[in-house]
């Protein structure tokens, strides 16, 4: 006999609750918290057709350990004191960047709290001990050319963007060769992004072979943003190349991973909200490469070499770095594949359209929980026709039940008579049991990837919406999560209860046990999860009326 909508609607429960389950492991196991040409034509070439030399081997770049200057990590209310960096404030970062090497030591976020109704800004990139993040850069060769170990001289300690179109921050080397270096960094309004580039003055008397590389340094340990308590969000490394391959590399791979060449492409360390990745000329070839070193794990770049004559001044192609979150409308115009940094997990083909329908629905109400219902409703009504197929097959079931009943006392003990008489009356009725199956089975997908889009959503952080502080977080009294858990067992009241009694007790705990798991959910994601209940139980009273007349 074809399986019943009861066992199908158990399997499915069970299914969600292992999928919960199994992302709180993956949690706890691995969380705890366009390129720009070149604007000289001073470079001496092998060949008038092509100035790039082969892309210099990773292992020419000199060990990356961490830039660390003690006690020069302020709060951001303190005032900075003159030390051995240079501190840069825009309308949306606050950096500091070390003279030794001209690493990005520290980013804050400006636009971005600590947490809820903080002072404190949220910190991306850090120099602080046990939490290193940096973003690192330099030259080579290593022995003629500054690396991110080499001193820099800054002219200021401090530079404001104000009102200004553009700031440009410039750190000069000047090596025992006469070579001079100034490296520059470029900043933009409302931009996450910087840009920098490298002047090279060849007052060495010989030509000079110089490529750049740029790296991601850091510590494992990641609290992921610390926002969706409870919920997983990936932490590591991540690389597109130019087949639109998106790779993401966990830290423990990081000694395992095989090299990636590509023209263009981006790599990237990933956190839940937010992320920073080194985003190099998008028309010349890289060597992108992963290892961990004294504790750290590093990410790098390497750039193609260029030859440059005696006596030339030339600036390099620029690199690009981002730090900032990831926000849908910045991703989209920023770098081929950078909105894969949004980790929907494995129904990235589902869940990305649905991201671009939440975001078009906000467009126009202006607010994400009432976009998360409409975007629940929009679901609902896509789905109508599979789910009236179910529904109509329950509340059929739901009618049939007592004879079915009596079936069973009539014949008891013998299955076989049981069954070819249930499914005579089946027949007779025009009632087939599986009918629901597929229709619900179909939706699996879209609920799962709703879940990944709700959670990735940088926008719902610190998002209020009613008494909900913080759509995502937790409901801090717990009301969503204890209508959810009613809604489910209202729902439940509606179609036929099991024949397995086993089968029954179980269904009779799920609302209890997913209430309990939504006591840590955030209150966005429980949003939807209550919508869609209620959605359904409306959907479903309608289709027994109009079947019982």
């Amino acid at each position: 006999m074809a399986m019943n909508t009861q066992k199908i609607f158990l399997f499915i429960a069970i299914s969600l609750t292992v999928f919960l389950l199994w992302d709180k492991w993956e949690l706890t196991k691995t969380t705890d918290e366009n390129g720009n040409t070149i604007t000289q034509t001073s470079i001496v070439a092998y060949d008038s057709q092509d100035n790039t030399i082969d892309v210099p081997e990773v292992s020419d770049v000199p060990s990356a350990a961490a830039t660390i200057i003690e006690d020069t990590t302020p709060s951001m209310s303190q005032s900075i004191d003159q030390g051995p960096y240079t501190t840069v404030t825009t309308d949306l970062l606050t950096l500091q960047i070390s003279h030794k090497g001209g690493t990005i030591i520290n980013a804050y976020l400006n636009k971005y709290p600590k947490e809820l109704n903080s002072e404190e800004k949220f910190q991306l990139l850090s120099n602080n001990t046990g939490s290193i993040f940096q973003a690192q850069s330099g030259l080579l060769p290593a022995d003629q050319m500054p690396t991110h170990h080499s001193e820099y001289s800054s002219e200021r300690q401090d530079y404001f963007l104000g009102d200004s179109g553009e700031l440009i921050v410039p750190l000069t080397w000047q090596g025992d060769n006469g070579v001079v270096v100034t490296k520059n960094y470029h900043f933009k309004p409302n931009s996450y992004i910087v840009e920098v580039d490298y002047q090279i003055t060849n007052n060495s008397g010989i030509e000079q072979t110089v490529s750049s590389y740029t790296q991601l340094v850091r510590d494992s340990v990641d609290d992921s943003g610390g926002f969706a308590i409870g919920m997983r969000a990936y932490s590591g490394g991540a690389i597109y190349n130019d087949e639109e391959i998106f790779e993401k590399i966990d830290f423990e791979d990081f000694d395992s991973t095989p090299r990636t060449v590509s023209k263009g492409g981006w790599a990237a360390m990933l956190q839940h909200y937010f992320f920073t990745a080194w985003i190099p000329n998008e028309n010349e070839k890289h060597t992108y490469s992963t290892k961990s070193s004294n504790d750290k794990y590093l990410l790098t770049t390497v750039n193609p070499s260029y030859r440059i004559a005696p006596g030339n001044q030339v600036t390099l192609s620029n690199n690009q770095l981002y730090i900032g979150p990831k926000e849908y409308a910045r991703l989209e115009l920023l770098a081929p594949g950078l909105d894969r940094t949004v980790d929907y997990g494995f129904l990235y083909i589902v869940a990305k359209p649905l991201s671009v329908v939440l975001h078009w629905i906000n467009g126009f109400i202006g607010s994400w929980a009432l976009s998360i219902v409409a975007l629940t409703l929009l679901i609902k009504l896509a789905f109508y026709k599979l789910s009236e197929k179910s529904f109509r097959s329950m509340a059929g079931m739901k009618k049939l039940a007592p004879r079915l009943q009596k079936i069973k006392e009539t014949y008891e003990g013998d299955k076989q008579k049981i069954g070819k008489k249930t499914m005579e009356l089946y027949k007779k009725e025009k009632i087939n049991p599986a009918a629901g199956c597929l229709p619900i089975l179909v939706q699996i997908p879209v609920f799962i990837s709703v879940y990944w889009v709700l959670i990735e959503l940088v926008e719902l952080r610190q998002t209020p919406f009613l008494y909900l502080p913080d759509l995502s977080m937790k409901d801090p009294y717990f009301i969503l999560p204890l209508i959810m858990g009613a809604s489910m067992w209202f729902q439940q009241r509606l179609n036929p209860p099991p024949a397995d009694p086993m089968q029954a007790r179980i269904m009779m705990m799920l609302p209890f046990v997913f209430t309990i798991f939504f006591f840590w959910f955030p209150a966005g994601l429980v949003l939807y999860w209550v919508t869609n209940n209620v959605l359904s139980i409306a959907q479903q009273k309608y289709i027994n009326k109009k079947i019982n007349g």
